[in-house]
């Protein structure tokens, strides 16, 4: 009899872990349309130790194929197309126990005109351990690099040899972050934030061009002059 129990429980400790080796990836769609409904997909392949999302895209802008792998605490996911690369983690025990989606040590580089062409000013955004927590309601932590590359031109000489670095934030549900040109910071700076609808609102200054614009005029300004942007970024994904 004793036999009998120890058998038993090896053969349904066999079946449920070839069972769990073989979960299909498609058993996250649900999840995916629920927290992310402007993503889109042709077909989920593998199971979720190893599996690929084909053809996704965002907003119907075509990203790229995404790799994915787990390892019981983390799915990691990969993208590497042509002026896209992108990876990283989801901390699958912190989103499971929180209810929100918890994304560690993402990597990003940018470089595609094709992802650009709405802010033709800049050539290249990368990212460096930049992590997020958020649901629908909002961003509550995030923390990381980012950087920018200004593309060169002869109408903004100033800015024509500047990089950007910035960091981000969370607060009130808004993604906040503040950024700087390098290495001179006196060239532009300024703040941003997001919020869950992916509103964002930019405020940017250059106290170099704006002490360049002064000095045709004998009596100056009082103040450097912010620029704000206004706008979705939906409208970067629009023709």
């Amino acid at each position: 009899m004793k036999n009998f129990f120890v058998a038993t429980f090896i053969l349904i400790f066999f079946i449920a872990g070839i069972t769990l080796l073989r979960l299909p990836l498609s058993l996250v769609s649900p999840t995916v349309k629920e927290l992310f409904p402007q993503v889109s997909y042709t077909s989920i392949e593998g199971t979720i130790w190893s599996g690929r999302i084909n053809n996704l895209s965002f907003a119907d802008e075509y990203l790229g194929s995404l790799n994915t792998s787990f390892n019981l605490r983390n799915l990691s996911f990969l993208i590497d197309e042509r002026g896209l690369f992108l990876e990283g983690n989801i901390n699958l025990i912190s989103t499971i126990l929180n209810n929100q989606v918890s994304l560690e040590d993402i990597n990003l580089k940018l470089n595609s005109k094709r992802f650009l062409r709405k802010v033709p000013v800049i050539s290249s955004i990368s990212g460096e351990k930049i992590s997020i927590i958020f649901d629908i309601n909002g961003c509550y932590f995030s923390e990381g690099n980012i950087y920018a590359s200004l593309r060169q031109t002869n109408k903004l000489d100033q800015l024509s040899n500047a990089k950007l670095s910035g960091t981000i934030s969370c607060k009130d549900t808004k993604m906040l972050g503040s950024f700087f040109s390098i290495p001179k910071d006196d060239v532009l700076k300024g703040t941003f934030e997001l919020d869950k609808e992916l509103n964002y609102v930019v405020i940017a200054n250059s106290k170099r061009l704006y002490a360049k614009i002064t000095s045709f005029f004998e009596s100056g300004f009082t103040s450097s002059p912010d620029v704000k942007l206004r706008g979705n970024l939906f409208d970067f994904f629009q023709d």
